[in-house]
């Protein structure tokens, strides 16, 4: 293994987690904007807000998605998969709350991911994967707590949502084989904006109606959509993904410690048990990431 592998494989789990950091912010960015703000109509926003973004900086960089060979069946997979996941995961924290809701959404990913690079042969999911896969979500877990009354119509959604994000990591990796990160993730992104457009044009009233919602729509679509999924892009482009879904199980944790500092929930030994045992999972299952084969191109 050479020293500029090691250096490239840690600067993508970096960047995967300074993105897992940023899709942690989502949901104080919520809690402190306008209440009359609902989950789904800042859902379609931010991925109109931010598929946006991400064509502007494209085409100021000569690297708009068109310039690139068309691969409409894996751009499409891609670009439903988005879609899919902004209008199941927040249909189903709405109906099974968000606890409930992100832990099962969170939960699915790895298995998910893991499940594609097996079938798609590119790599087996490894014990150190396992181990830090479990690790991690036990500690999602003890972050999201325990509900009662859960809906099986939500649980359902959920699942869905969890199943989503790595249909729409392994299309942007396909894309990368021909062309650069921003333009991949453009064009997947892309693709799902316009498929959320009807929902996000009913609902542009709302969206609207004052200062504080223009700023949650524009802070969740720049920051959290647009940087967050470029640096997530840098990860898949170099790491299996498997190991890119586990790191951004660090998401909650990063969630739950915003909600003790800036909301002033209370810091329970569960919620600090949660986030060590997420950080120790992200750990183990990264531990040789250095090692595997990069990524089929």
């Amino acid at each position: 293994m050479t020293s500029d592998r090691r250096g490239s494989t840690g600067t993508a789990l970096l960047a995967v987690a300074a993105a897992a950091a940023l899709f942690g912010t989502t949901g104080t960015a919520a809690a402190l904007g306008p209440d009359d703000l609902s989950p789904v109509t800042a859902g379609v926003w931010r991925s109109v807000v931010g598929g946006l973004a991400l064509l502007a900086v494209t085409i100021a960089r000569g690297e708009a998605p068109w310039r690139y060979p068309a691969r409409p069946g894996v751009t499409l997979l891609g670009g439903v998969a988005v879609a899919a996941y902004q209008l199941t995961f927040f249909e189903a924290v709405d109906r099974t709350g968000v606890a409930i809701g992100t832990l099962v959404t969170i939960g699915v990913g790895p298995a998910v991911a893991g499940i594609i690079d097996a079938v798609t042969g590119r790599h087996r999911p490894t014990v150190h994967w396992f181990a830090g896969a479990t690790l991690a979500v036990a500690g999602v877990a003890l972050l999201s707590g325990a509900g009662d009354d859960i809906d099986p119509g939500g649980l359902a959604l959920a699942v869905f949502a969890g199943a989503s994000f790595p249909v729409y990591g392994f299309a942007a990796q396909r894309l990368m084989t021909d062309r650069p990160v921003v333009p991949s993730m453009t064009t997947v992104f892309g693709v799902g904006a316009v498929l959320v457009l009807p929902v996000a044009l009913a609902s542009s009233a709302e969206a609207f109606a004052s200062a504080g919602s223009v700023a949650t729509v524009l802070y969740l679509g720049l920051a959290t959509l647009a940087l967050a999924y470029v640096l997530w892009g840098v990860g898949l482009r170099s790491l299996r993904l498997s190991v890119v879904v586990v790191v951004t199980l660090l998401e909650p944790a990063v969630a739950a410690t915003l909600a003790v500092l800036v909301l002033d929930e209370a810091l329970t030994i569960a919620l600090a048990a949660g986030v060590v045992l997420v950080a120790c999972g992200v750990v183990l299952a990264s531990r040789g990431a250095e090692d595997e084969p990069l990524p089929a191109r």
